[in-house]
């Protein structure tokens, strides 16, 4: 099959097995042989099996009414516009996917004519791909006759084989300090182990964050560095309440680190399912913090089973066995 993703990202052709910021989207394009072409260069797509759409999600900002789009600085709203599913059937390619970027509502903070514009973009694909189970509901029931499949998160083992995980004491929380990131959450739920707390950073992080008494940020790092910095912590905690990727969830089971979160994310409920919590049950996050820092054997057992399950649900093989049944049939 000949495959290509068009996203928002500035480069173009093949992903190889070392690559240094291999994220999931990449991972993707890598497992698959795909090709990456920019989402503003469609016109030029042609003669593919497959075209996985990326669309970018674009900025917003925070208004008295809510939020919106910020079409000035992200002029995402003119690509809505321009017929890209039509274009790229036009050039001869056979299928056209859409693949969901961010939580299914985000297009909910766009004008009301770009949601519209949004919801057309998506009905005009042949299918659309989920991050979970959760969002297949919401697209199957938003289009309910079109085919909605999950296209699950994925790591490229070999990019980071060389990593030895070390289990020092402390933990790492899954975000900043914003409702995005539930980071406030597990920095509290993180405080029950009474070990060195640590963040990652984002776009979301607030400068008053660094200020918090307790906790110390790693700065942005390329994938491969992200995956050597995580795997010297001992307990993880996400308490995230927007439900995407799940990719920390997924490192964390990889590495064999238990970590609390959101069970309506796959890779936290299916690869950390005693671990899974409702969204703002804090009770019951605490009680298993508290439990993992005590009960050494239910620490190793959450471990163990961890690194089972990212096998069973996650590895590559898996992924790509269940992709390619899809674009096969």
């Amino acid at each position: 099959m000949k495959i290509a993703f068009v996203t928002e990202m500035g480069f173009e052709g093949k992903i190889p097995a070392n690559h240094s910021n291999m994220r999931t989207e990449f991972a993707w394009m890598h497992a698959l042989d795909a090709e990456h072409r920019h989402i503003r260069h469609y016109r030029e797509v042609k003669d593919y099996d497959h075209v996985f759409i990326i669309f970018p999600k674009g900025k917003t900002f925070l208004n008295s009414e809510g939020s919106k789009l910020v079409n000035e600085t992200n002029p995402v709203s003119d690509l809505l516009r321009q017929g890209i599913v039509e274009s790229l059937r036009a050039g001869n390619n056979k299928k056209v996917h859409y693949v969901q970027e961010g939580p299914h509502w985000w297009h909910n903070d766009y004008e009301v004519r770009d949601q519209i514009y949004f919801y057309n973009l998506l009905a005009s694909c042949d299918s659309i791909f989920a991050h979970n189970e959760s969002d297949t509901r919401y697209y199957r029931g938003m289009f309910p006759n079109k085919p909605v499949y999950v296209i699950p998160s994925l790591m490229i083992e070999q990019s980071v084989g060389f990593v030895s995980v070390t289990r020092e004491d402390k933990v790492i929380i899954g975000g900043n300090f914003a409702r995005w990131y539930g980071g406030f959450e597990s920095y509290t739920v993180a405080s029950n182990f009474n070990l060195p707390i640590w963040a990652q950073t984002s776009h979301a992080m607030r400068t008053e964050e660094a200020l918090v008494d307790g906790i110390q940020h790693l700065p942005r790092l390329f994938w491969t560095d992200w995956i050597t910095a995580l795997s010297e912590f001992k307990y993880a905690v996400h308490l995230m309440p927007t439900v995407a990727a799940g990719t920390f969830s997924l490192n964390c089971a990889y590495l064999g680190i238990p970590c609390i979160g959101n069970a309506t994310v796959d890779t936290q409920r299916l690869c950390h399912p005693e671990l899974s919590v409702d969204v703002w049950d804090i009770e019951r996050a605490r009680s298993l913090a508290i439990r993992l820092k005590e009960d050494q054997d239910f620490y190793d057992y959450s471990s163990k089973q961890a690194q089972r399950l990212y096998k069973k649900h996650f590895a590559k093989e898996v992924w790509k066995k269940h992709i390619e049944s899809i674009l096969y049939s």
